[in-house]
């Protein structure tokens, strides 16, 4: 892999955003993912844990 020297040039940016080629931040990515895991047991859990309980008293 070469080293590269020269930053690039704004026609070589504008063209690249133009591809869909953004910058992408793991950072963003993985705050997302969180927020979507938080609200999924914050709306689900009570439920799940409730049919659980449901099912072993049923049962035996």
């Amino acid at each position: 892999m070469s080293e590269k020297t020269e930053q690039p040039t704004e026609k070589k940016l504008r063209d690249g955003r133009k591809e869909g080629q953004v910058v992408k931040s793991i950072e963003i990515t993985s705050l997302f993912q969180l927020i979507a895991l938080y609200l999924y047991f914050h709306f689900f859990t009570e439920k799940m844990i409730l049919i659980l309980i449901e099912s072993i008293t049923f049962t035996l």
